[in-house]
C-alpha cells in the first residue's frame, strides 16, 4: 500500500475515545458490508435466475463481476490513495459502493433484464475494491506495532462474521420475498460508515507521487475477465465449446502478458509479483487463499 501500509503510528491526543479506536470502529463499519456482500447474494441466485428467466451462467455473473471488479480495484486503491489521499479515496470507495448498492436494489425491483443488475454489481465491486485494502492501511498507520495484533484481531472478527452472516441474512430476506433488500440494506449501513469516516478519520499527507500502470490494469481486466467468462459459460456450452476454449486462451495469453509486464516493463507495477519471493508473504498468501476456498 505504498507509503501508508508502512507508516508508523504517531502519538495521538486522548479524548473521550482515542483516535486509534475511532479509526478501528470506522473501518469495521465500512468494510463489514463490503465483505458481507461477497456471500449474501449467493443464497438468492436461484431466485434471481427465476426472476429474470435466464441461465445459471448468466445469473452467476451477479457474483463473478462483483469479485472481478473488487480484485482489479484493490491494487489500484494504493496508487489512488498515494496520489489523492487515503481518507479521500476510502470515503470515495464507500460512497461508490453505497451508490452501487442502491442501483442494484433499483435494478432488482424494476428492471426486466439481468444485465442492469450485473452492471450495478460492477459499480459495487469497484467501490469495495477501493475501500477494502485502505482499512488495513489505516490500522497499520494508526496503531503502534505492539498494539497492531489486538487491532487486527478485532478487525478480523468483522471479516469472519460478515461472510458467515451473509447466507443467513440472504436466506431470511429470500424467504420473506424481500430479496431486493439484500442490496438496499447496505445503504443505511454504508451511510453510517461514510459519516463515521468523514468525522473521525484524518488525512495523512504523502509526499511521494507514484506512477500509474495503465497497461497492467488493461491486461488484468482482459485476462481475468476472459477466464471468468469462460468458466461461467462452461455450464451451458461445455468444455469443448469454441467460445469457452477461445476465452480460456485469451485469458491465458493475457495473464502471461500481465506477469511479464509487471516483472519487466512496468516502472511501478500494479501488482509487485516479486513480493512472492519473500517466504513470509508467500506462506501468508497461500494460507489466505486456502482459507477463502474453505470459507466460500
Amino acid at each position: 500500500m505504498a507509503g501508508y501500509g508502512a507508516a508508523q503510528a504517531q502519538p495521538e491526543p486522548q479524548g473521550w475515545l482515542a483516535y486509534k479506536w475511532r479509526v478501528l470502529i470506522s473501518v469495521i463499519f465500512g468494510i463489514f458490508m463490503i465483505i458481507l456482500d461477497s456471500t449474501v447474494v449467493n443464497v438468492a441466485l436461484r431466485t434471481i435466475q427465476t426472476q429474470y428467466n435466464v441461465s445459471l451462467s448468466h445469473t452467476q455473473w451477479t457474483i463473478s463481476v462483483y469479485v472481478l471488479a473488487l480484485g482489479i480495484m484493490t491494487p489500484l486503491s494504493g496508487f489512488l490513495a498515494d496520489r489523492y489521499g487515503i481518507k479521500r479515496i476510502y470515503i470515495a470507495g464507500l460512497s461508490l459502493f453505497v451508490f452501487g448498492s442502491f442501483l442494484c436494489g433499483i435494478a432488482a425491483s424494476t428492471s426486466h433484464t439481468i444485465w442492469w443488475l450485473v452492471a450495478a454489481r460492477a459499480i459495487q465491486g469497484m467501490g469495495g475494491g477501493m475501500a477494502q485494502p485502505l482499512a488495513s492501511a489505516f490500522i497499520f498507520s494508526t496503531f503502534p506495532p505492539q498494539e497492531q495484533g489486538v487491532a487486527l484481531g478485532f478487525f478480523g472478527v468483522g471479516l469472519v462474521v460478515a461472510p458467515a452472516l451473509g447466507p443467513i441474512l440472504g436466506g431470511f430476506l429470500v424467504d420473506q420475498n424481500l430479496w431486493q433488500w439484500i442490496f438496499f440494506i447496505n445503504v443505511p449501513i454504508g451511510i453510517l460508515g461514510i459519516t463515521l469516516a468523514s468525522l473521525w478519520l484524518r488525512e495523512r499527507p504523502n509526499e511521494t507521487k507514484h506512477k500509474a500502470d495503465p497497461l497492467g490494469v488493461l491486461l488484468a481486466i482482459i485476462s481475468f475477465g476472459a477466464i471468468l467468462f469462460a468458466a461461467s459459460q462452461v455450464s451451458d456450452d461445455g468444455w469443448g465449446s469454441t467460445i469457452v476454449l477461445t476465452s480460456f486462451a485469451i485469458g491465458a495469453v493475457g495473464l502471461i502478458a500481465f506477469i511479464l509486464n509487471e516483472l519487466f516493463f512496468a516502472k511501478e507495477p500494479l501488482l509487485d509479483l516479486r513480493l512472492f519471493q519473500r517466504p513470509t508473504f508467500l506462506i501468508a498468501s497461500v494460507i489466505g487463499y486456502v482459507s477463502v476456498i474453505g470459507l466460500f
